[in-house]
């Protein structure tokens, strides 16, 4: 018998999975952290068809007291709620009258046909709903502002304690567990509903590479259109790697810089100047980095996070920018402020719920 985390249990899973399989920063900034063969849904065992499934309470319990109680032990290790503080979210096959929820345990019928690779199997008897699916299955739970916050987490490498470096000096990032377009591709060839149209629309709108909440922040306001509240900004590149010619590498004292933003086809780049670098050896190499993106005929705006909160100030640095980079963006209507605010709103109460 089987269990199938699904929905919000599915997402702690995934989200604890990129911890415990951290990468180098070096690695995140290469790209190679997106080749197939690293994501979980392609380098671990996965089906499509629910099969055998636990679909009670008292058939979940039998599967997690099995084997030593391995399965029980994983999703407490994973911080996954199955005692009387939490819920545990699965998914079983349609049946007519089948009860939806029992005491700690929400069951989500499936009735249509899922795509491939839509499980993937972390233990005997545990599966879990692919990050891909787990994306279009959190439309059903989350706004859209905060869907879009999830997918960049999904297929981000946010930062972990500043102390765990078990290479000595290399820093350590959370493993991206999926890509924009692996997310865009399931969702086209998802069948099912419960939000599925609503992961299809933020899908298209999401990059790869966000190092932080506040570049996903910055990407979600500056670049989702107007109708869901972004700036409408053009299209951009996160944390991407520039080599330096001679000249500019000896003003920057290193051969390549990672720029937080980088607008596609463009010399424009946006640097978030964040609260972390208030201290004068950061503020000193911020300086020689957007000196030598200078050097190389970088046109480079700098935001910080006071003009990151402010929708004006926000607005005064982005729309000129992106204009710069190709794009005629507008500023935001008095009209259009109310959708900005939302958006604003949906993003902080997704990354509230994850982070302290």
């Amino acid at each position: 018998m089987n269990i199938y985390l699904s929905h919000i249990s599915a997402w702690l899973f995934w989200i604890w999975w990129s911890k415990m399989n951290a990468i180098p920063l070096g690695l995140f900034h290469s790209g190679k952290c997106f080749a197939r063969d690293r994501m979980p849904s392609f380098s671990l065992p996965t089906v499509s068809i629910i099969k055998n499934a636990a679909g009670s309470k008292r058939e979940v319990r039998q599967v997690l007291n099995a084997n030593g109680q391995s399965v029980r032990q994983l999703l407490v290790r994973a911080g996954i709620g199955t005692g009387v503080d939490g819920c545990l979210h699965v998914c079983v096959p349609y049946v007519k009258g089948r009860r939806c929820s029992e005491k700690n345990i929400h069951f989500h019928q499936v009735s249509c046909a899922l795509p491939r690779r839509s499980f993937v199997k972390v233990a005997e008897g545990l599966y879990v709903a692919s990050p891909e699916l787990t994306f279009v299955q959190m439309a059903s739970v989350l706004e859209e502002g905060a869907l879009c916050a999830c997918g960049m987490e999904f297929t981000g490498g946010y930062p972990l304690d500043p102390d765990y470096r078990p290479d000595g000096e290399v820093v350590y990032v959370r493993a991206p567990v999926t890509s924009q377009t692996l997310l865009a591709a399931y969702a086209d060839r998802y069948q099912g509903r419960g939000g599925a149209n609503k992961a299809r629309r933020a899908a298209r709108h999401l990059c790869d590479k966000s190092a932080s909440v506040k570049e996903t922040e910055l990407a979600l306001l500056a670049l989702l259109p107007r109708r869901h509240g972004g700036l409408g900004a053009k299209e951009a590149l996160l944390n991407n790697v520039i080599t330096l010619s001679a000249e500019a590498a000896t003003i920057a004292r290193q051969k390549k810089i990672v720029c937080d933003l980088r607008f596609k086809d463009s010399n424009v780049v946006v640097e978030y100047d964040g609260a972390t670098h208030s201290d004068a050896e950061a503020r000193t190499t911020d300086s020689r980095r957007r000196d030598a993106l200078r050097a190389e005929g970088y046109e480079v705006a700098t935001l910080t996070n006071a003009q990151l909160q402010n929708p004006t100030e926000f607005q005064a640095i982005i729309v000129p920018a992106s204009r710069k980079a190709g794009k005629r963006a507008r500023y935001l209507s008095e009209g259009d402020m109310p959708r900005h605010r939302a958006l604003r709103s949906q993003i902080a109460r997704y990354h509230g719920r994850n982070f302290k």
